[in-house]
């Protein structure tokens, strides 16, 4: 059986806890992966980071996450 190597760097960034890539893995197959911390995120760098990502707003398509909700007229 043959097994694939690939070696495929893509940037991402650590929140404290979750280790987030900032594209989509397509490939679903387990791989080893090394990971190397650059530099400390500032403040500013990670909010443009987090804003990048495609699925950074996929909350403002959920009715539970309107904070208006609760003052909007029974239609």
């Amino acid at each position: 059986m043959g097994y694939r190597i690939m070696l495929q760097p893509i940037e991402g960034y650590f929140d404290g806890k979750n280790i987030l890539p900032l594209v989509e893995i397509k490939d679903k197959k387990h791989y080893k992966v090394r990971i190397t911390f650059l530099e400390e995120l500032s403040p500013e760098e990670e909010t443009r980071l987090l804003a990048s990502q495609p699925d950074a707003f996929q909350f403002w398509h959920d009715p539970k996450e309107d904070l208006y909700q609760d003052y909007l007229p029974n239609a």
